[in-house]
């Protein structure tokens, strides 16, 4: 993972970082010769957006983006991984910031318009060997009816709290047990 101590190596090597981090899930996409960038998302005239040199969104293709400071560090860390279809029509239709010349042009692009392509949680990224499926435990605890699980609409804000923060302060006494060993 890329640490804001990091801001002092070159950006080149902190964008190569981030290919090797999202490598994988552009992969599984089935993109193999993919264009990736750090950018910065900013407020312009109340709408967060984007910006690209000519260069960059001129390309022909799909643009994968993980918002980054300037040295291409992330800025949040479930690490979201967005892309920006390619529009042919991106001179018409992006708004241009008022630069003179015309290689310091850049085209903006409405956050909103960027797909999330995959998000992924802090845990994932430092435990990346989590199973998820795994029916095994290393403790005991019993759920209401072990034959069937819990329905999703019989969670309480009470207990989502106590999945979030990791305390158990249910009032299921198995939810706080799988809590207390985790």
């Amino acid at each position: 993972m890329i640490t804001t101590t990091d801001q002092s190596e070159d950006k080149k090597a902190n964008l190569k970082k981030l290919r090797e981090f999202h490598t994988a899930t552009i992969n599984e996409l089935g993109v193999s010769n993919f264009f990736l960038l750090g950018k910065m998302c900013y407020l312009d005239k109340g709408r967060y957006v984007v910006s690209f040199f000519h260069s960059e969104i001129s390309k022909g293709q799909d643009i994968f983006i993980e918002f980054t400071n300037r040295y291409n560090v992330p800025e949040f860390p479930e690490r979201t991984l967005y892309r920006w279809r390619f529009n042919p029509h991106f001179e018409e239709e992006c708004e241009k910031t008022g630069e003179s010349d015309p290689a310091k042009v850049r085209y903006l692009v409405p956050k909103d318009e960027l797909k999330v392509v995959k998000s992924y949680s802090p845990a994932a990224i430092i435990q990346p060997e989590v199973v998820i499926n795994s029916t095994e435990t290393d403790f005991e605890f019993s759920l209401p009816d072990p034959e069937k699980d819990p329905l999703i609409s019989e969670l309480t804000i009470r207990d989502l709290a106590a999945i979030l923060l990791q305390k158990p302060v249910s009032n299921k006494e198995w939810l706080n047990s799988i809590i207390k060993n985790k």
